[in-house]
């Protein structure tokens, strides 16, 4: 026998011999008639009582025994540590006259309600005080106690108990049911509770440790944004020096092929920091777009120039398709051309060399409308495929290939570089402009990428100038360069000073203010992050002299996000350029200025 066991078996039997435990013959005395009005009166209350405060619960639960079976003091004791040798019993809710034993603590084996759950019936004791030591300091004297478990999914919650102080009152079955269906609801409304209180632990915790992964989140992203302008500081002048060395070296073949492929390096640099800074507008879904009417034919013009360099020292074959007869669109030109880059420098990186590389243009024949007639939109669909026959992608990483940071897990594949960011940057860029993007591929055979775009202008309309037809060298033009970081200064000034310009360069805005003064320049680009007077600062105290109106300011910044450029043009700039200096970008704006502004947004 389980000594456990045999010791709840001794105390009950002691309790019977001393006449305590009086339940076989409680359960011979005659019940008393059912009132079922009452008894139903006492349901909707306790039922009512379910939808209350959980602080006002279990005493209702308590007032309702002690009325409906006429006793004295009534209560609920429940378990605590239920699991422990020393589990016990808190006394938790009371009503009537025994309120001394409200909030009191008591062991398991050394209580009624102990001997009452583990025979697992109600049960009647007689003079309790004299046998359980937990009762002897009650008040007034206890003459009867029945006792009824609180039943629960697993394992009892408690018990619930009335008690008599009166000689002339004895408990009967009737109270014993009564009590019993009391105790039942209780127990339903504790499980409830538990379940609620649960419920609200974990919701606490998942929100904690949402918090904790939306504070990450934050950290990160901010990470990314810093790093991407701590890395747009140092390329700028690279960038700016690499530029003024080609013009001073312009009769020197060798120099220039070396300073070639550092031009071109720093234009992969720039292209992996691009991508991480998508990378965290995709996340926050700030991507945007910006339509325009243009060709495709320079769309993909400009996709296969920025890549050019990776398809010829590979040698590969890059083919072109559909691009005998312009194709008009009207689509985002820049974003566009970054796709067709993305996809044309994949294929170029994972295509052994002397591989081939095919990119073909097809705008699907305009479909007519289900009544007959003309489409209502003047936009069609084109589909372009870009094809190699590289070294494919497996079966299982295929379903990834557009999740952030997906990379083929294949060494030489790693080995090309990248950050995994390109394809899903991608297809949010065709997703905005309401097109579908799918790969196909099997390993060592090769990959298709199929873009519908439905963004083809079947009327022709016509093109917005292109900067590469409507931007020729600028006219030389007085320059005010405003940044703390000398290196980008300096670098900068002598690249626009060879190519015929007036600069001066200073690296405080207080300086820059004093100077625009006096010596009127016609632009004045000014860094945003300088310490001190700021370049907003700068570009508010310009603002607020009328005679400074004509000067062309231009914001210079590390960071290229939307709210930063609104930032900017409300501080008083006209545009808002990013690290490191676009050279074509510059010039675009230094041949249309005009009073302060140009025709068209950078």
């Amino acid at each position: 026998m389980n000594p456990a066991n045999s010791l709840v078996n001794q105390r009950i039997e002691h309790a019977r011999v001393a006449g305590v435990l009086a339940t076989g013959a409680f359960l011979q005395r005659p019940a008393r008639v059912a009132d079922h009005l009452a008894e139903n009166n006492l349901l909707i209350t306790l039922i009512r009582a379910l939808t209350g405060s959980p602080d006002v619960l279990l005493p209702s639960f308590a007032q309702s025994a002690l009325r409906s079976c006429r006793a004295g003091s009534a209560g609920i004791s429940l378990l605590e540590d239920t699991s422990a040798p020393d589990a016990a019993f808190r006394w938790v809710a009371l009503a009537g006259q025994c309120d001394v034993l409200a909030g009191s603590r008591t062991r398991r084996d050394e209580c009624p309600c102990g001997i009452t759950l583990d025979l697992d019936t109600p049960q009647l004791f007689v003079r309790p005080q004299h046998f359980f030591a937990c009762l002897r300091d009650a008040q007034p004297e206890i003459v009867e106690m029945l006792v009824v478990p609180i039943p629960a999914g697993e394992g009892p919650h408690g018990a619930m108990w009335v008690i008599s102080h009166d000689p002339g009152r004895t408990f009967d079955p009737e109270d014993a049911r009564l009590l019993t269906d009391v105790a039942t609801l209780a127990g339903a409304a504790l499980t409830h509770l538990n379940a609620r209180r649960v419920a609200a632990d974990e919701a606490a915790e998942a929100q904690a440790a949402r918090a904790q992964l939306e504070e990450a989140e934050m950290r990160r992203e901010e990470f990314i944004a810093m790093l991407g302008h701590e890395l747009r500081n140092p390329m700028s002048p690279i960038e700016s020096a690499i530029g003024a060395s080609k013009h001073l070296c312009a009769s020197n073949d060798e120099a220039l092929g070396v300073l070639n492929v550092a031009q071109r390096q720093m234009r992969h640099l720039r292209t992996l920091v691009d991508d991480l800074l998508d990378a965290a507008r995709l996340k926050h879904g700030k991507m945007a777009i910006r339509h325009s009417n243009t060709s495709l034919n320079e769309i993909v013009f400009d996709a296969v120039t920025a890549v050019s360099h990776h398809v010829e020292a590979r040698k590969h074959v890059l083919t072109l398709h559909g691009m005998d007869e312009p194709v008009y669109v009207r689509a985002d030109h820049v974003r566009i051309s970054q796709v067709l880059g993305n996809l044309l420098s994949n294929a170029a990186k994972y295509t052994p060399v002397g591989g081939h590389i095919e990119l073909t243009v097809e705008p699907l024949p305009e479909e007519p409308s289900p009544g007959g007639g003309a489409r209502q939109d003047q936009y069609g669909v084109v589909v372009i495929t870009v094809t190699d026959d590289g070294i494919g992608i497996s079966r299982e990483m295929l379903p990834h290939m557009f999740d952030l940071f997906a990379q083929s897990p294949s060494s030489s594949a790693r080995a090309e570089g990248g950050l995994g960011i390109g394809l899903a940057v991608a297809k949010r860029m065709v997703e905005l402009h309401a097109g579908t993007i799918a790969i196909s591929s099997t390993r060592g055979k090769g990959t298709t990428v199929t873009l519908r775009l439905p963004i083809l202008d079947r009327t022709r309309s016509a093109l917005e100038p292109s900067r590469s037809e409507t931007t020729p060298m600028p006219a030389p033009a007085r320059l005010l360069l405003v940044d703390d970081n000398r290196d980008a200064l300096e670098a900068l000034k002598t690249l626009l000073e060879v190519q015929g310009h007036e600069v001066v360069a200073v690296d405080n805005g207080q300086e820059a203010v004093e100077l625009m003064r006096s010596w009127r320049p016609e632009v004045a680009v000014v860094d945003v992050g300088m310490p001190g007077m700021d370049g907003f600062e700068v570009a508010r105290a310009i603002r607020s002299h009328v005679e400074l109106a004509g000067i062309m300011i231009v914001a210079l910044t590390g960071y290229a996000s939307e709210s930063d450029k609104s930032r900017a043009l409300a501080a008083g700039f006209h545009y808002h350029l990013t690290k490191p200096l676009s050279m074509d970008k510059l010039n675009y704006l230094l041949s249309h200025r005009s009073g302060g502004m140009i025709q068209g947004l950078v």
